[in-house]
């Protein structure tokens, strides 16, 4: 019998099944007997990943990720999940879980933490110390528990909760599916994963374990991010041996940039280098940290002295130097950007260096990406980008082929697609009905929406308040969308500033107005529509003079308002474009 028959057969027998009679004696009938859970953010996109489960009164949350803004976050560094409902309940919060160590699943936490009274940490040796390190450079680490746990891990949280960790691939170590026991159901949390029969420097995913839950699983979150790539992801042993045969070949110098968390792809690499007789030079703070810290947990074995200095690098030739950096999606400040900018101390490009971008591009990223490429290719660097012919990048997602094994594994009796836009959850629901799981047993969720499990259904609750919270330097969650506006509204059209000088006693306007213009107009171009706007301003002080002239202290916020929007109505007007009009008074 096909798979997809047998989970077709599944689904269809559940009800009448013993397993039916098991969950009739377990499920209560009050409201606040109900398990819930609330997909709070990292639902409807990739990044920002957190969700939690609450029965009676205890909550579990499963990770406290960041994202970073879109280009019309004009200045917001990172956007994080919101947590005005769990400050209200943050008593009954016993632990925080975390599925594996990537800044999109663990990046909140410095702000978290302190809102929720720190509740305790369960994460992967490798998220634990990632973790460590944040919370100490924040001087947290007093404040925080942090406990370990492995692939063997089962751990009783609260009165009612019990978590197994289930080792997967992905592409840092330590990562996990979570599975869930609550006296009214069990949760399955995927995590992001993948199947790789050949992983570097890891164990495969614990497939006996998944093969276990069967039976067991009341609803299943499974990741989306690869729903429209057909197949399995590429091995991690195939892109290490790619790089080999292309690095190898090389006579020059060898840049690679790729993710500073992407801990399976350095470690292929330093074993490239010592293969090849190169030595290895980490630009980058966040690379240095992360391959310290694997270091430490002995993720990353090698001697010290394959290591070197940015400032020793010309004491090398170049067919002995890779250097490792981070700067994959063009980020300002990130080491390849500047050196594609010639402002790096010492590392400038030069005629022989071959550049290998071994990373995804991330959609919104693309355009600072080609800038900086089309640099370095000007200043004579050979550029390598992952295609189809040559694949020097492997997804830590799984495609459609590992999404369906991980259905089959577990065969949970609810599915609901996260972890991506509604279109990849879609395509993802899509194949599941095609997979044999009813498509009543198919739920698309989104933000802030509380799930409630009663008489072996699935139901939406009420939604609760999941609006990102903005990060802005040392600012959070002080920014709001007046003030997003405003900076749309700078970036895109300037501003425009009128001061006037008026009488203390008769309030007439002294003198001519002055103008100040950034980003809108180029004076000596636009004499004629300062002209029009110096008779507008007349025209508005002689009305309001007017109607003022009886009360016994003029309204200047009213002249003011009055001002700005007839100034605003002119421009747009004459000029079609809406700069900040800033009145000032003196």
């Amino acid at each position: 019998m096909k798979s997809s028959e047998k989970l077709r057969t599944f689904h269809r027998t559940w009800y009448n099944s013993s397993i039916m009679k098991k969950y009739n004696n377990r499920v209560g009938n009050g409201k606040e007997d109900l398990l819930k859970l609330c997909t709070l953010s990292g639902t409807t996109e990739i990044g920002r990943n957190s969700n939690f489960i609450q029965y009676k009164d205890e909550i579990i949350m499963i990770d406290a990720g960041y994202s970073f803004p879109g280009q019309e976050m004009y200045g917001i560094d990172y956007l994080i999940p919101n947590t005005k409902y769990l400050k209200k309940q943050k008593k009954n919060i016993k632990a925080i879980l975390i599925t594996h160590g990537h800044l999109d699943h663990i990046g909140a936490l410095r702000w978290i933490l302190p809102e929720l009274d720190y509740p305790p940490i369960y994460a992967g040796g490798f998220a634990k110390s990632l973790i460590e390190a944040k919370m100490k450079e924040y001087k947290l680490e007093k404040k925080v528990k942090i406990y370990g746990v492995d692939r063997k891990s089962q751990i009783q949280i609260g009165k009612y909760f019990k978590a197994t960790f289930v080792g997967i691939n992905h592409s840092i170590p330590d990562a996990f599916s979570i599975f869930i026991q609550s006296p009214r159901g069990n949760i399955f949390f995927s995590g992001d994963f993948k199947f790789d029969l050949t992983p570097a420097n890891e164990p495969q995913s614990d497939y006996e374990k998944l093969k276990s839950l069967r039976g067991r699983v009341d609803l299943a979150l499974i990741e989306s991010t690869n729903a429209t790539v057909p197949g399995r992801a590429p091995s991690e042993k195939m892109i290490s041996e790619n790089l080999l045969e292309i690095i190898s070949k090389q006579k020059g110098r060898v840049i690679v940039s790729a993710f500073s968390s992407l801990i399976t792809r350095l470690y292929s690499l330093i074993d490239i280098a010592k293969k090849t007789n190169r030595k290895v030079l980490l630009a980058g703070r966040s690379l240095d940290l992360a391959i310290k810290i694997a270091r430490e947990n002995g993720y990353i074995k090698v001697e010290d002295n394959l290591f070197i200095k940015d400032k020793d690098i010309n004491k090398y030739p170049d067919n002995q130097l890779l250097i490792l950096c981070t700067g994959s999606q063009g980020e300002r400040f990130a080491v390849l950007n500047r050196i594609s900018l010639n402002e790096h101390r010492n590392i400038r490009i030069k005629r022989g260096d071959l550049v290998i971008m071994s990373s995804s591009e991330i959609p919104e990223n693309i355009s600072n990406i080609e800038r900086m490429t089309d640099r370095l290719i000007s200043l004579g660097a050979e550029l390598m980008k992952d295609t189809v012919n040559m694949k020097i990048h492997s997804t830590g997602h799984g495609n459609q082929e590992d999404i369906r094994a991980m259905v089959e594994f577990i065969r949970p009796k609810y599915v609901m697609p996260i972890h991506g836009s509604l279109t990849f959850r879609y395509f993802n629901k899509q194949n599941l009905e095609k997979w044999g799981i009813n498509p009543n047993n198919i739920l698309l969720t989104d933000d802030g929406q509380v799930w409630e499990y009663s008489n072996w259904q699935w139901k939406r609750g009420k939604n609760i308040e999941s609006k990102p919270i903005l990060i802005d330097g040392l600012g959070v969650g002080d920014i709001g969308d007046m003030v997003l506006k405003d900076r749309k509204q700078l970036a895109e059209y300037g501003i425009f500033s009128v001061i006037l000088n008026l009488s203390a006693n008769t309030h007439k306007i002294l003198g001519k107005p002055k103008f100040l213009s950034r980003g809108f107009i180029y004076f000596k171009n636009s004499q004629s529509l300062l002209k029009e706007i110096t008779n507008t301003i007349f025209d508005e002080h002689r009305t309001w003079l007017s109607n003022e002239q009886n009360r016994a202290k003029p309204d200047y916020d009213k002249f003011k308002e009055s001002l700005e929007k007839s100034l605003a109505k002119l421009i747009y007007k004459k000029t079609e474009r809406e700069p900040i009009i800033m009145v000032s008074m003196i």
